[in-house]
């Protein structure tokens, strides 16, 4: 099967328009445009921010859109691509003063930082990391999980990345975010931090890991309502996002996505009950695993960036998942 061939499922880039959107002193109340997102969680992902943004949703001062990575303000891949559906996201509002953003897009996609920088000059960001080598792993499993990479084994796509990159059609072709395939670029937390801070100051920047976070939430929820400016409040237990699942046939996953949910969108009999009869057999399997030479041989190809990371910005991911384990 050629990978995405199909002209049909490519996505238009769209770009937001000149019109500011936000306009505030340093991180007080919106002048402009109150409903407008005045942080963003920036990712990485796969690292916890679906459970981080679930539990600050619990926050009264604090929104997030139900739809929780719009990246919009991304040139490769955006889920909201209408400016003024992107503003409806934040209709609901009230008057909570926080309003955030948590596409984990705008850290990988070279050119959001200055697209956010045009509109969101005031904006504070939250970061969270984990050792990429289980990232790029975790990763991989979600894209084969939603139908979207055809390749059998994670290494086979680690293999196809440089290709991928330098392919013209296979971005042109690509039917989900272009980074979402680069399972080792993507995973490149310190040349993507360092392209923020030429445009923020570190202290903009709340940054941890997803050990701290599950190890002790309680700490890093209170430390990011002081990033924020809000008052500490008990959020609760760490949301369960859950994570990418097995699948007996990565196949049989392109099939449910790419025909079966085109006709179920057109109401079309019996597929619904099919797809759910499919799913449920594909996902009685083991999720991907990676071996320890593979994954010995990414952490060594990470650490130059880690190493720069941990230099920009104070977070020593490998030093942290250590600490975690004992």
């Amino acid at each position: 099967m050629p990978e995405w061939s199909d002209e049909s499922e490519q996505r238009e880039s769209s770009q937001a328009t000149s019109e500011e959107l936000h306009d505030s002193e340093a991180l007080g109340e919106p002048v402009v445009a109150p409903s407008a997102p005045n942080f963003f969680i920036l990712g990485a992902g796969r690292c916890g921010t679906t459970s981080l943004a679930g539990q600050l949703r619990r926050h009264p001062d604090v929104f997030i859109p139900e739809i929780k990575e719009p990246s919009f303000f991304a040139s490769s891949w955006q889920w909201v691509r209408d400016p003024g559906r992107y503003v409806d996201l934040y209709a609901d509002a009230g008057g909570r003063t926080r309003l955030g953003d948590a596409s984990h897009l705008y850290l990988e996609d070279p050119k959001s930082p200055d697209i956010l920088r045009a509109f969101f000059p005031d904006a504070r960001f939250i970061l969270m990391f984990r050792n990429p080598a289980d990232r790029a792993l975790a990763l991989y499993a979600q894209m084969v999980e939603w139908g979207y990479e055809l390749k059998p084994t994670f290494e086979a796509g680690l293999a196809a990345e440089d290709r991928r990159y330098r392919s013209e059609r296979f971005r042109r072709n690509c039917p989900h975010s272009f980074w979402n395939f680069m399972y080792f670029r993507s995973g490149l937390f310190g040349e993507q931090v360092a392209r923020y801070l030429e445009h923020w100051p570190r202290e903009r920047f709340y940054a941890t890991t997803m050990y701290e976070y599950l190890d002790d939430p309680s700490r890093v929820i209170r430390e990011i309502c002081d990033h924020l400016g809000v008052e500490q409040c008990d959020l609760g237990e760490v949301p369960h996002s859950g994570a990418s699942k097995g699948t007996r046939s990565r196949y049989a996953q392109y099939v449910e996505r790419r025909w079966m949910r085109p006709l179920m969108r057109r109401n079309v009999p019996g597929v619904a009950s099919a797809r759910d009869r499919l799913l449920s057999w594909n996902r009685a399997a083991d999720r991907p695993r990676l071996s320890e030479a593979t994954r010995a041989d990414l952490i060594e190809r990470f650490s130059p960036d880690l190493d720069r990371l941990t230099c920009l910005i104070g977070v020593d991911v490998l030093a942290r998942e250590q600490e975690s384990r004992r």
